[in-house]
């Protein structure tokens, strides 16, 4: 007996020729859009220039501050609330890294807290002897630069302006490379 070849349908063949074709060309697609994507998410907006923002905050030991005066130093600007713990883990390092680095100004802002809260926070902990801490009850500071999280630092240069932020908390090796370079003038702009 003579065994016959399987049969296949008449259009199988022509199938299966095309499908490497239609697999290679939805690779291509898929990788310009992946491109295209990536290339979207991390290229700065034409223009998207930032600085200090024209906001007065509540300072805790009285008084107000405007933060659209704080150019002729560089700043850091480190957004905090007494239930985040960890913002309560860096605000010691940030605390040492002020006392270190007198030529940057550092800003403490407590994001949607009660002056009482954030005193008695203080208090609790007077080796950090925390200055330059403000009050920013309507968490403007954070709608401004859309935070979407705490802690959240933010870095700017000696004429005002935002060349940098780091969601989420920071090393002290972070710390201490962001300050070095925000003081030479390094700290690549967003």
């Amino acid at each position: 007996m003579a065994e016959t070849a399987p049969k296949t349908p008449a259009g199988a063949a022509a199938a299966t020729g095309r499908k490497p074709w239609l697999r290679l060309v939805a690779l291509l697609v898929a990788g310009v859009l992946i491109g295209w994507l990536a290339w979207s998410l991390f290229t700065p907006v034409p223009g998207y220039e930032r600085s200090l923002p024209d906001l007065t905050l509540e300072r805790l030991e009285g008084g107000q501050l405007q933060l659209a005066s704080l150019t002729g130093d560089p700043v850091v600007i480190n957004l905090w609330a007494t239930w985040c713990l960890p913002c309560l883990r860096e605000l010691p390092m940030m605390a040492n890294m002020m006392r270190r680095e007198p030529g940057v100004r550092f800003v403490f802002a407590a994001q949607g807290e009660q002056r009482a809260v954030v005193e008695s926070y203080l208090a609790e902990h007077p080796e950090m002897a925390l200055q330059g801490v403000v009050l920013d009850r309507d968490q403007a500071l954070s709608l401004e630069f859309q935070t979407h999280g705490l802690p959240m630092t933010l870095f700017f240069d000696d004429r005002g302006n935002h060349v940098h932020s780091h969601i989420g908390e920071l090393s002290e090796v972070e710390l201490f490379n962001y300050v070095i370079d925000l003081k030479a003038g390094n700290l690549n702009p967003l």
